[in-house]
């Protein structure tokens, strides 16, 4: 009989590791926004949040009369899931203005008070980044930078706030933040990327910075020339990592102080890019300690790719194709119950075609 037992026991402890091998990883998506719903020619620009309390928010724009950037006709739009993606409300309007347009939203939450950040840009009648001018902090002839704010969980907003005069040099022809996902760093400071044409016309990845919860900003010298969108993480050791849309591949810059000044930047060969906005988020689990991102992977928009890296950016050796077809902008966000999830644009003959939110777990990517 104790022969028995222990054979059964040996048997079992054999058969542990193929048991849980077999477990089938986890994965759902749902297509959120799609092109010509609701009168609205083109949704693009996902942007993604967890509430404090578990609340998804995903926020596009809603460009109405066709898939161009600003100044064209755009307003932010907003759908929530209280539970984790499997179900969603109906699309409403965010922010919309009477003349002009707004887009490119990103969201941040304030680890402390729960209050959820949009930032997003306004353009006055006519005028986009590459129409914006130089010779005024904020006003009718210059791209600006505003914010709204929630407090409740995303179900109701603050007027806008023109954050313009806090953040741009009035030398400066244009900016604007980066759309998608930000995060605050460890020690409070609220870091945003940023895009900056500056007084010579030359283009580069900044961060705008506040250390007082949003109440004043100051904006950080040019990282490196050329950078477009890019997006900042914490690594654990208190190193801030800019990963920057840069051409056929990845620019990558580190920070010893908190996103504001950078060492030179070099590029990431692993990382092919068409030269497109992506996602970057640290995920913290159990003892894993992983950078995730994503980004169309291949020399034209298609190919949403998700990747791992276990040392803090410097390998990715695990990876998965979330969409092999046409594909662009993306941003992904570890959620509370260990999974990730990422909002992209993807579609069938055009990356355009539809803005969709997938679930799924570290299974579902290392096993690839």
């Amino acid at each position: 009989m104790a022969r028995t037992r222990t054979r059964r026991s040996l048997l079992a402890l054999a058969a542990g590791p193929c048991l849980f091998a077999a477990r089938t990883p986890r994965f759902q998506q749902t297509d959120l926004f799609h092109q010509g719903e609701g009168g609205v020619h083109t949704y693009r620009i996902p942007a993604l949040l967890e509430t404090r309390r578990g609340t998804l928010l995903a926020v596009a724009d809603a460009r109405h009369d066709g898939a161009g950037d600003l100044p064209a006709r755009i307003s932010l739009v907003l759908r929530r899931s209280p539970d984790g993606g499997r179900t969603w409300s109906a699309i409403r309007t965010l922010r919309a203005v009477p003349e002009g347009g707004v887009g490119d939203a990103s969201l941040l939450l304030e680890r402390r008070s729960g209050r959820i950040w949009c930032f997003h840009a306004y353009g006055p009648p006519g005028i986009g980044f590459l129409a914006s001018k130089p010779g005024t902090v904020t006003g009718p002839t210059t791209l600006q930078v505003h914010a709204i704010t929630s407090d409740d969980d995303g179900e109701t907003w603050s007027a806008p706030v023109d954050l313009t005069p806090r953040m741009k040099d009035p030398a400066w022809q244009g900016m604007f933040a980066t759309s998608g996902t930000h995060f605050q760093l460890r020690r409070g400071r609220f870091l945003l990327p940023v895009v900056v044409r500056d007084a010579a016309g030359l283009v580069s990845s900044r961060n705008a910075y506040s250390d007082d919860s949003g109440n004043t900003w100051k904006t950080g010298p040019a990282i490196a020339p050329g950078t477009d969108e890019s997006k900042a993480v914490e690594l654990a050791g208190g190193t801030v990592l800019q990963n920057m849309r840069n051409g056929g591949t990845r620019a990558i810059a580190r920070s010893h102080d908190g996103g504001i000044t950078f060492d030179p930047a070099t590029h990431d060969e692993a990382l092919i890019d068409p030269s497109c906005n992506a996602g970057l988020a640290r995920y913290r689990g159990g003892r894993r300690d992983l950078l995730v991102f994503t980004n169309a992977a291949a020399a034209q928009r298609r190919n949403l790719t998700v990747r791992l890296s276990p040392d803090g950016g410097h390998t990715w050796p695990r990876s998965r194709v979330l969409h092999a077809g046409p594909a662009a902008y993306s941003t992904v966000v570890p959620l509370r119950d260990g999974t990730l999830a990422v909002l992209y644009e993807r579609g069938e003959t055009s990356s355009t075609e539809r803005i969709t939110f997938a679930r799924f777990d570290l299974d579902w990517v290392e096993r690839g």
